[in-house]
C-alpha cells in the first residue's frame, strides 16, 4: 500500500446507498471509517490480528476514538451501539486490563468473506 492510500479514510458509497444503512447516524458512518482504517492495518499486519476462527480483529480504544473524533466516552458508546445494530462491528469484551477485540465488517469487499457475525457470536458465546 502506498503514501497516497493512507493519506485518506474511505467511506463506502454502500453507507449512503444501501437502504440498510438510511437510519445510520452520520456520527456512526464517521467512526466506521476509523475503525474501517483499523482494519486495514490489522489486515495488513497478518496473523497476529486474526481470532482462532480465522477473523480479522482490531483493538482500539474508546480513549483513542474519543481523541481521534472529538467526542466523549458516553458518545463513542452510543456509536458504538449504534454499529453493533446495523451489524458493521461487533465487539468482544475480553475482561479486565485486557484490550477489547473489535470485529469490523468492510462493506467493500463484496462478500464479506471472513466476516460471520452470527457464526463469530454464536463461536464467542460458546467459548467464553
Amino acid at each position: 500500500m502506498n503514501n497516497k492510500t493512507n493519506s485518506f479514510y474511505r467511506a463506502p458509497k454502500m453507507l449512503y446507498e444501501n437502504p440498510r444503512y438510511k437510519d445510520l447516524s452520520c456520527e456512526a458512518k464517521t467512526l466506521y471509517m476509523f475503525l474501517l482504517d483499523r482494519r486495514q492495518l490489522s489486515e495488513m499486519n497478518g496473523a497476529k490480528w486474526r481470532d482462532e476462527q480465522g477473523c480479522i480483529f482490531i483493538h482500539y480504544t474508546i480513549k483513542d476514538m474519543m481523541q481521534i473524533t472529538n467526542y466523549g466516552n458516553k458518545k463513542i458508546n452510543e456509536l458504538l451501539k449504534e454499529l453493533e445494530k446495523h451489524q458493521l462491528i461487533k465487539r468482544k469484551h475480553r475482561g479486565l486490563g485486557r484490550a477489547n477485540r473489535i470485529y469490523v465488517y468492510d462493506v467493500l469487499e463484496a462478500a464479506g468473506s471472513d466476516w460471520k457475525p452470527n457464526d463469530v457470536m454464536a463461536w464467542l458465546l460458546e467459548h467464553y
